[in-house]
């Protein structure tokens, strides 16, 4: 991507060349507007002048009735502050001259003398008259970010930019490039965009996407990812405000900048490294380190083992510095003193043993592994970043690492396949179910929310892979992203995301928007600031989780909010993989009026199916006590249909062509229902007729179940035979809606950047 010339590139260079010759790392006012007439975007008339006798009436003329001057000093941020900002009306040479003597002199008498700032001058500009009604004034930056590389913002502009967006509305962010009509469709999205259309100003909205673009370039060209290298990164722009004048004309009033020579920067660019991750997955041969044969102490590693040899597995050796043996499920096994005892190489090592003995473990598995899990946590006297330092010195280069500091892995058996599970938890406590329809990677920075996810789902087993990467000291969540991308038995990817390393969220975001699959992810954090403090309104409005968000939705996968989110779309994005929604018209079918509202509540971008003649008349028939009203498509059927007729109903809106999807909210305490314990699994009860139904129709359906667990059973069938089922009506809805919008809004691979 290269929308500026070379000649306009190696005139931004000299304005760079020129501020970090002379020691700055930011840009003089006047400096920031060069480079933004370099690029394209309009500023006042100005004009620096390095003394005031040097204002002559030749050199004025291209200035208005009123004249803004200001004082230019490397050291005063906030000029307005200490009076060194004052606008001139009917001005005359003599004015001018007296007026920027008087400013150095106000603005020096705030400052001991032996702590004066150094004045290098004065900047004259045009003063732009403007409305400062809501729209004319608009706020455009960018920022190199370290997870994401270069970040454009825009917001309100002004001088309460930072107070808008945090109390009314929060700055919109994209990740560069953003050209053309991906510009103009981002400034449409934008809440502002309604105004300018209500006043039949589009062009305005043309013009603020120009800019936009235009800056988008640059933070791109200057930044780690161009693909020809500058010789500075530009770490901060902030325009505020560009204003729209009495004519229409969009002008750059303000800007500050900070840059840096990329040679003094680390590169923080990351890619994919893929190299033996299968080896985690299927491996042929294991080793457990830290097995202990004393089964009356508790031991993870043997556990681990346990887990192993259960899943199939006998070519399992284990270590313990004492030796001996063990015997699991009457297979004895030796344990073996050190790896260097272990006849021949291993594909896979469960390191459960003390990490003060880590890097020369690690030193010592040079040619005899090809894959290690570290389970062991770091002890408290060793730092992480002694640790990465000792790793480094030892691990050889094929050598993959997973943790410290985790779970480690699972992968469900299949087509002969042994598996793998080094989750630590007994077969019996952890209650993971799978299948050969299980079809989902959780990939998740912390080992809990692995355990707490398995319980989520527990009914449904739709977990293929689970990877609990702990500190990510070598494999990272993105390899791991980039490898299940390729495998044909995973239909969704599911990610809990702590931080990112440095480079590693822009990777995050180029896989996102490659994925022809479905990324569902929730962030921790999502309330810290994240970004350190700056001069620039732009880091001081894109945060860390900000700066997520939008990569994420902009690379178009499925952001939770919440956990409970994270749960309710793993359910529907895993279990209805195999269907796809052809439009967003609904029909609910609920034994409770109630429900029937709480839905429509929460219908968002679904609506309520406009039903055939032909379909009414069959949901006429069905109507044998004259009680469900047919006049729209969310059918209360009342706590008087039986398990036969409420599944009638269900199947005759599913048979209706105007009808995408549809939705079942059941308040299960009816007595016309089988929904006890003792009556759920009926051939003839509700639960396994809408399974039926399920499998007979391709149109997505989810269910509601507003119930206690008296009636987890009821639950249980229809997840077991691959419903989601929610706990009420709203949430089911929303992740409807979330699944359609998914499927009709998400372009084709071949129409993403």
């Amino acid at each position: 991507m290269n929308a500026f010339s070379e000649s306009v590139l190696e005139e931004l260079d000299r304005i760079l060349e020129r501020a970090h010759g002379e020691g700055r790392s930011t840009l003089y006012e006047f400096e920031v507007y060069a480079l933004l007439n370099r690029i394209g975007v309009k500023t006042p008339n100005y004009l620096f002048l390095p003394d005031p006798q040097e204002v002559q009436e030749a050199s004025l003329g291209q200035f208005g009735s009123d004249l803004v001057v200001k004082i230019v000093s490397p050291q005063i941020a906030h000029k307005e502050k200490l009076g060194g900002v004052r606008i001139l009306r009917n001005w005359n040479p003599q004015d001018v001259r007296s007026a920027l003597q008087e400013m150095k002199k106000d603005v020096l008498s705030h400052f001991p003398q032996d702590q004066e700032p150094v004045i290098e001058g004065f900047l004259l500009v045009e003063f732009v008259p403007h409305s400062p009604a809501l729209g004319n004034e608009t706020m455009i930056g960018c920022r190199q970010d370290d997870e994401f590389g270069p970040v454009v913002v825009i917001s309100k502009g002004g001088s309460d930019a930072e107070f808008f967006a945090k109390y009314y509305h929060p700055a919109s962010i994209h990740l560069p490039p953003l050209q053309g009509e991906a510009a103009l469709s981002f400034i449409n999205t934008l809440q502002v965009a309604q105004k300018f259309r209500q006043i039949g100003k589009e062009a305005n909205l043309s013009q603020m996407a120009e800019a936009l673009a235009r800056v988008s370039s640059l933070a791109y060209l200057y930044s780690s990812l161009a693909p020809v290298k500058r010789r500075y990164r530009l770490q901060a722009l902030d325009i505020n405000p560009l204003v729209f004048t009495d004519d229409d004309r969009l002008i750059a009033i303000d800007g500050f900048g900070e840059f840096s020579a990329a040679e003094e920067l680390p590169e923080n660019a990351t890619q994919v490294h893929g190299e033996n991750l299968e080896m985690f997955f299927m491996p042929q041969t294991i080793a457990v380190i830290g097995v202990s044969a004393d089964r009356s102490k508790p031991n993870m590693a043997r556990e681990i083992a346990i887990l192993l040899h259960k899943m199939g597995h006998r070519d399992l050796y284990m270590v313990n510095p004492r030796g001996g043996t063990i015997k699991i499920e009457g297979t004895e096994y030796t344990l073996y003193r050190n790896v260097q005892e272990i006849p021949g190489a291993m594909d896979l090592v469960v390191y459960v043993a003390p990490m003060a003995s880590t890097a020369q473990f690690v030193r010592d598995l040079s040619g005899k592994a090809k894959a290690v899990i570290v389970i062991s946590g770091l002890p408290a006297d060793l730092e992480y970043s002694d640790f990465i330092t000792q790793m480094n010195e030892v691990k050889p280069k094929e050598l993959r690492i997973i943790g410290p500091n985790c779970m480690g892995v699972f992968f469900a058996p299949a087509e002969g396949k042994k598996g793998v599970n080094t989750l630590f938890i007994e077969e019996k406590k952890l209650g993971l179910k799978y299948s050969q329809d299980s079809n989902t990677a959780l990939l998740t920075q912390s080992g809990a929310l692995a355990l707490t996810s398995i319980d989520a789902m527990q009914n449904s087993g739709v977990f293929k892979v689970i990877v609990s990467l702990g500190n990510q000291y070598d494999v990272k969540i993105t390899d791991l992203m980039a490898h299940f991308a390729s495998d044909p038995a995973i239909d969704l990817i599911a990610l809990y995301m702590e931080g990112l390393s440095p480079g590693e969220g822009r990777l995050f975001f180029e896989l996102t928007q490659k994925s022809q699959k479905p990324i569902l992810v929730y962030k921790s954090g999502q309330t810290e600031v994240g970004a350190k403090a700056a001069a620039s309104h732009t880091a001081a409005m894109s945060g860390n989780y900000q700066v997520f968000q939008s990569a994420a939705k902009q690379g178009g996968a499925i952001l939770a909010e919440t956990l409970e989110e994270f749960y309710d779309y793993l359910r529907i994005f895993s279990l209805l993989a195999k269907k796809r929604p052809l439009g967003n018209r609904v029909a609910g079918v609920v034994n409770a009026g109630f429900e029937s509202t709480i839905a429509g509540d929460a219908l968002r971008g679904l609506i309520p199916a406009n039903l055939q003649t032909e379909t009414i008349r069959r949901l006429r028939q069905l109507d044998v006590h004259g009680l469900v009203d047919l006049s729209t498509a969310l059918l209360d059927v009342t706590p008087m249909a039986n398990d036969q007729l409420f599944t009638d109903y269900v199947e005759t809106v599913l048979q209706d062509p105007n009808v995408d999807a549809v939705f079942v909210s059941i308040v299960p305490h009816s007595n016309a229902l089988k929904s006890g314990p003792d009556r759920a699994r009926d051939p003839d009860g509700m639960a396994s007729l809408l399974v039926q139904l399920a499998h007979r129709y391709e149109k997505p359906l989810v269910v509601s179940v507003n119930g206690a667990r008296y009636y987890d059973e009821f639950v249980a069938v229809m997840e077991e035979g691959g419903l989601p089922v929610y706990r009420n009506p709203r949430a089911a809805v929303q992740a409807l809606n979330t699944f359609v919008r998914y499927h009709l809004h998400r372009p084709p691979l071949s129409g993403r950047p």
